[in-house]
């Protein structure tokens, strides 16, 4: 197996000791001592399916654009539902293309999974279907492993990207042979980045507010090979897939494609999942983490709770407002949701607001935000006991991501999850960017509503600068956010790590986090950093090249991320084993006399989990959860539709009533049955008593 040049063996102190004990699942005796190439990943697929063909099937979802297979693994035990059938769980790996802790994180829940004969791995492979894709982005995987390491994202395509007509002439150059990209520092009395003050191996952006004047600009290391004066705007590299999907898509960004799907591995995967409905839960193995950073608002289209409408006059006269004044959907609710024809029609508000005309959703629904918080609590305790930092920045997915589309328009409950990250420095270490005299993301994370409005603006001011948020938020838009409720003081706790997180970049607009990089650096990876050397640019410039490694923040050596991929299979098995399991209730029959029977039917979700999201019922991706009356044989329907449905049944308490009229002969099979293509259905029968019929 291929092992990264700077991987080398580390002597950490008590890091065995980081591994969870006593979980549901025992650790495979056997770990990954190296990461991955592209085809080691796909021998290793072919190894599994060829020893354990009942519970794995290898699936392919497509080719990419440099014509690699895109595998996906289908782990499932036999059982009363044919796996293509049953409520689905897809686990998605590095579609980001840098991403291979992600698929080191893949091959470890399906090595989990398939090696877990007995237990609760069996119990959830007979009701549930996994399906792995560990490399979603194939012609960028083995950048991680080429003679000159980069952080790669576009697929085999070749762009041009400074449209000159020339396409990938001027990409990144090794100048100091160190064998990996890192960055490039040119004085420049215009430029906008300088050496940090405090280290000057950092570069940070300058800051009128810090006497803090630029004097260099800051580059991706290489020449300007087609000698336009600018430099590697046109690297060898074409679309990026994890850009590439259709919400918010950021046309027109060349690098994001001419259009959504254009990416072959895109449309694979769009394919892949939009021929699979039942997937009911989608996890992203990618550089961002939306249970430690909860995502904030996406796109430029308008949004459900904001957005505004005026009525048309017919309908403005039925609800008794005003035509020409404009109303949220919240006051057009409250007005419509008890009129007669909204009751008796059974619209729904998302409904009403799509009727008027409602934007692209761009931020989470509300009980979708709430939900992920309460997920985030056990995810959080799990990298506590593995001896990791819950509290690390984080970054946010971008638009045209596969977890926003996913969220946002395939109607499933997902999670992006980044594997790793390098800690947050501890409190009162330089750098920390966390510890202010008066605020702290600690004390921040725990306050309600009404102790953050109590603080005064120079404190939060103090805080925002400290934590390296950007200038356009101060603590007067802040505490707008929270009085208006569209703020907690947990979001903004979460929010306000994210500044630095996963960049590797050499430079930040924070001033902080890099700092807390090098530190943990310098103790656990010195060679991660390449000293600034001066090197003579063709135009006879002189410039320095050094910095991070490209893969430092998201691909540690492999003896640091075993913790983290035990974590990371256990949050998703938790996950799995939580998803809404529906059951009838109740089921009765009353006599009405002459063969005629009412039937009466309660169905209830039993899981810990919703069966949709609201973000689902909003944008109706998936059908509803159906109790079903079976006629035939022996059982007529009198009055009636045979189905009631509801769009949505909450976790634990969400319920659904049917009642019937049938005329049914004696010793007939009166059969019930709920239905919902992402959650576990069931069934219950009645018999006709012989004789019960006046």
């Amino acid at each position: 197996m291929s092992r990264i040049p700077r991987c080398r063996p580390l002597v950490v102190a008590g890091l065995l000791s980081f591994l969870i004990a006593g979980g549901a699942f025992a650790a495979p005796a056997e770990r990954y001592d190296a990461y991955h190439q592209l085809s080691e990943v796909e021998a290793q697929l072919k190894a599994w399916a060829r020893e354990h063909p009942q519970r794995v099937t290898l699936l392919s979802a497509g080719a990419s654009a440099g014509d690699h297979p895109i595998h996906v693994v289908r782990l499932a035990d036999p059982g009363a539902v044919s796996p293509e059938e049953r409520p689905g769980v897809f686990v998605g790996a590095n579609v980001a293309g840098f991403h291979n802790a992600g698929t080191e994180a893949a091959l470890d829940l399906v090595r989990t999974l398939v090696e877990n004969a007995d237990g609760e791995a069996s119990e959830l492979l007979s009701t549930l279907t996994f399906y792995v894709a560990p490399v979603l982005n194939p012609d960028a995987h083995d950048a991680l492993f080429a003679a000159v390491r980069v952080r790669r994202s576009g697929n085999a395509m070749r762009l041009d990207r400074d449209r000159d007509g020339f396409e990938a002439e001027d990409g990144y150059d090794d100048l100091n042979g160190d064998g990996r990209i890192t960055k490039m520092r040119i004085p420049d009395p215009a430029g906008e980045w300088l050496p940090h003050p405090d280290d000057p191996r950092l570069m940070v952006k300058q800051d009128s507010t810090k006497g803090w004047v630029g004097s260099h600009r800051l580059l991706p290391e290489g020449r300007d090979d087609d000698g336009d004066g600018l430099y590697n705007e046109d690297p060898a590299e074409g679309i990026a897939v994890d850009n590439n999907f259709p919400h918010a898509f950021p046309y027109p960004d060349p690098g994001a494609g001419p259009w959504a799907s254009y990416a072959p591995a895109t449309k694979a995967i769009l394919d892949f999942l939009f021929a699979r409905p039942q997937v009911a839960l989608a996890v992203v193995y990618g550089p961002a983490n939306n249970l430690l950073a909860l995502p904030q608002n996406l796109g430029e289209g308008a949004d459900l709770g904001t957005q505004t409408f005026n009525l048309p006059p017919d309908i403005a006269e039925y609800l008794g407002l005003d035509p020409e004044q404009e109303y949220t959907i919240d006051e057009v609710w409250e007005v419509a949701e008890d009129t007669p024809f909204v009751r008796q029609s059974g619209i729904t508000k998302e409904q009403a607001a799509q009727f008027l005309g409602a934007g692209p959703a761009i931020k989470l629904e509300d009980e979708d935000r709430a939900l992920l918080e309460r997920l985030a609590e056990p995810y959080k305790q799990r990298l506590t006991a593995a001896g990791l930092d819950p509290k690390r920045p984080a970054e946010q997915y971008a638009a045209g991501g596969m977890t926003p589309w996913l969220y946002y328009h395939y109607g499933a409950l997902a999670l992006e999850l980044d594997v790793w990250g390098i800690p947050q420095a501890k409190q009162g270490e330089e750098g920390d960017g966390e510890a202010t005299e008066g605020l702290s993301v600690d004390r921040l994370e725990k306050m309600s509503a009404e102790e953050f409005l109590a603080l005064d603006e120079e404190t939060i001011t103090a805080f925002l600068k400290t934590s390296g948020a950007p200038p356009e938020v101060t603590a007067a838009t802040l505490i707008q956010s929270v009085r208006a409720g569209e703020m907690t003081p947990s979001q903004m706790a979460g929010m306000a790590g994210q500044q630095g997180g996963g960049g590797g970049s050499g430079g930040d607009s924070s001033s902080q986090r890099p700092l807390s990089i090098l530190a943990w650096l310098d103790e656990h990876d010195p060679e991660g950093f390449s000293p600034w050397t001066e090197v003579r640019l063709p135009d006879g410039a002189v410039a320095e090249v050094g910095g991070f490694d490209p893969f430092l923040e998201i691909a540690p050596p492999m003896e640091i991320l075993k913790p983290a991929l035990r974590v990371h299979t256990e949050t998703v098995l938790d996950l799995a084993g939580k998803l809404a399991r529906l059951e009838i209730v109740s089921l009765r029959l009353r006599d009405l006399g002459g063969g005629v029977y009412r039937v009466e039917a309660v169905a209830a979700n039993r899981g810990e989990l919703a069966t949709h999201t609201k973000m689902a019922v909003r944008a109706r991706a998936r059908l509803p959860v159906r109790l079903e009356l079976e006629t035939g044989d022996g059982v007529e329907l009198v009055t009636g539709y045979r189905t009631r449905s509801a769009e949505r049944l909450d976790a634990h308490t969400g319920t659904l009533r049917g009642e019937w009229l049938v005329r049914a002969r004696r010793g007939a099979a009166i059969r019930v049955r709920v239905l919902c293509e992402i959650a576990h259905g069931d069934q219950k029968t009645h018999t006709v008593a012989q004789g019960a019929s006046r």
